[in-house]
């Protein structure tokens, strides 16, 4: 009788386990007139997403949970929880009167907090085209000191596990000083406390998210890019950006320097052991990935074999992560 009861209370607890469970959303957004919608936000407890040009989107969820759909001009609505998701959102009158504009690609027009004068010694505002701040600077540069050319969509997730996202918030993120900045009108811009904000995802215009966390085992000032994670890895790409000023001099037969000024990015990798909780700066060399990874050796020469002939970059090592999370 005793075995009786403990298997049934096994199965009791197993079913329970299994039924609180994520499952994948594969969902669809629509406007009330038929038309998918693009940068919809989706969030479930504490995780989240945007819809893309299509209006699709895929969430993990709890199927306990409700699902919070938000877009600027449309009405706020939830849902449950289902595989096969179908949402249509309500335009909202009021909301469409205040709608932000979409930014905008046109270098012109670049939609932005503020213009350098000297861009590798701070920020000024104030100055603007067309009556619109933008991330231009005064001449031609090489690169860029921020990560986006213009505002883009994207949500913060406080050091409390809470998601802080509304409608009109667009993003931008500096990488000489490690700062987020947002802004809800394109005209007043607000820089994030990082003591609050332990994470931030950006999106890109073809809704690649860019994911971001404060890592205070690489770095007290700046964002760690997270480019890979699992159940045993995580890999971070730390990004410090340097402003180098136009050195060029010729004396009419030779020439030294560039005739540009340059936004340099250096970027360093780190790996974080989950197993062990530490974490290893590594080189995009096959020696030092083998180093990194030696506690799962066999599965790193079973990839380094199937990509010999591969360049050991960022893409190697982002597909390198993926594998031996596996």
């Amino acid at each position: 009788m005793k075995t009786l009861f403990l298997s049934i209370f096994l199965f009791v607890a197993y079913y329970g386990i299994s039924s609180a469970q994520n499952i994948t959303i594969n969902g669809t957004v629509k406007s009330d007139q038929g038309y998918p919608v693009h940068y919809a936000f989706i969030k479930s407890d504490n995780v989240a997403t945007y819809s893309d040009s299509a209006g699709h989107f895929t969430l993990s969820a709890n199927p306990s949970s409700k699902i919070a759909i938000n877009c600027n001009g449309y009405t706020d609505t939830q849902a449950d929880v289902t595989a096969n998701l179908q949402v249509i959102l309500k335009t909202d009158p009021s909301a469409v009167l205040n709608k932000v504009p979409t930014p905008q690609s046109d270098a012109g027009l670049l939609l932005a907090a503020f213009n350098n004068e000297h861009p590798g010694d701070g920020i000024n505002t104030g100055k603007t085209i067309g009556g619109l701040a933008v991330f231009t600077t005064t001449k031609e540069t090489v690169g860029h000191r921020f990560l986006f050319k213009q505002w883009v969509h994207g949500y913060m997730v406080k050091t409390n596990g809470d998601i802080i996202q509304t409608p009109p918030m667009l993003f931008n993120y500096d990488k000489i000083k490690g700062d987020l900045y947002i802004t809800e009108d394109m005209k007043n811009v607000n820089l994030i406390d990082k003591s609050t904000i332990k994470s931030f995802v950006l999106y890109d215009a073809h809704n690649q998210p860019y994911s971001f966390e404060r890592v205070l085992g690489i770095s007290n000032d700046m964002y760690s890019q997270l480019i890979s994670t699992g159940s045993k890895y995580k890999i971070y790409k730390l990004t410090t950006t340097k402003f180098i000023a136009s050195n060029y001099q010729t004396n009419g037969i030779s020439s030294t320097g560039n005739a540009y000024d340059e936004f340099a990015d250096d970027n360093v990798y780190y790996v974080f052991n989950l197993k062990s909780g530490s974490f290893q700066q590594v080189a995009l060399k096959k020696k030092a990935l083998k180093d990194t990874f030696a506690d799962n050796s066999a599965k790193f020469t079973t990839f380094a074999s199937d990509h010999a002939d591969d360049k050991i970059d960022e893409s190697y090592l982002i597909s390198l992560g993926d594998a031996m999370n596996e």
